[in-house]
């Protein structure tokens, strides 16, 4: 399943904390068990085969069944959940840790919480391998049919230039003559919909650099020489350290992304909601402190 998401033995690897060699030993091995090819490997990156969209329609309810049994032994075990394992994104993790672990703490009774920073390519194969229990994500491009989903917030695309730029605001064009535009990599989710959009819009801008963290699009706009596109909850780390930044309205027809939890429905009861609606409440404490001309723009989901 991991190999499948990713479609790259190296990130599947990553994602389990295996080494490359090992994960494409179990492929083999599998195969061997199944004797079918499960993956077209003439093809970059790699593609299902026939046999292998049959196995992975089967494995999401094998891996449920499991995951099931386990929940059933830790209740058996424990009156309480033991961990509680949680994904986010990394552009939110400083602004969410905290808060989640003095919930964890105080309000969960949860003995151990663990937390892993990444992007929503990331959160897929965690949850679709059962390695995290809750996802903060945005915008989720699989297939949900086992998973439930909890509207956190939506926020609108800004243009960020840096402090020291004086020159034109409202064509993106003319931006282009002064700054190069610094973009997320089409790995990243939110890196393929600014792409999108920009099409849309039948802009052309050249690739100058590209990054797949928020820190690092903005690391290019504090050198003076770039401008980017991003939301507020990509800019809060930046902010808050204080680096030099302008935000400006987008000049172009605005677009959005969504931050949810995912959860898969089991033992977890009311903690999915109740982790949403605290990951909302820091967000919007702050936006409020570090970004109160964009904080009336953010839509919040009771």
């Amino acid at each position: 399943m991991a190999v499948s998401d990713s479609r790259h033995v190296t990130g599947a690897a990553v994602a389990l904390g295996m080494t490359q060699s090992a994960v494409s030993q179990q492929i083999k091995k599998l195969e061997w068990s199944l004797d079918a090819t499960l993956f077209d490997r003439t093809r970059r990156p790699l593609e299902l085969t026939h046999a292998g969209e049959i196995l992975k329609r089967r494995a999401f309810r094998i891996l449920n069944e499991v995951e099931d049994l386990r929940s059933d032994m830790r209740h058996v075990q424990s009156n309480s959940l033991p961990i509680l394992r949680i994904a986010m994104l990394a552009s939110i993790a400083t602004t969410l840790t905290t808060g989640l672990l003095d919930m964890s703490r105080e309000e969960l009774h949860i003995p151990e919480l663990s937390l892993a920073a990444g992007l929503a390519t990331d959160h897929q194969t965690a949850l679709n391998t059962k390695s995290t229990d809750i996802a903060i994500t945005s915008d989720p491009q699989f297939d949900l049919t086992d998973y439930e989903v909890i509207p956190v917030l939506e926020e609108a695309f800004y243009l960020v230039l840096p402090g020291s730029y004086n020159g034109p605001t409202n064509d993106i064009q003319a931006i282009s003559q002064h700054l190069s535009f610094v973009r997320f990599s089409a790995d990243a989710p939110v890196g393929r919909r600014t792409d999108q959009h920009l099409q849309r819009c039948r802009i052309d801008l050249p690739r100058t650099m590209d990054a797949d963290r928020a820190s690092m699009v903005v690391a290019g706009v504090t050198t003076g020489k770039c401008f980017a596109i991003l939301t507020p909850s990509l800019l809060i780390d930046a902010i808050a350290e204080g680096m030099d930044l302008r935000v400006e309205p987008l000049p172009i027809t605005g677009f959005k992304r969504s931050i949810v939890a995912i959860y898969r429905p089991g033992n977890l009861e009311d903690i999915p909601r109740m982790i949403a609606e605290k990951s909302q409440e820091l967000l919007r404490q702050s936006f409020e402190k570090l970004l109160p001309n964009l904080a009336a723009d953010v839509i919040y989901h009771s």
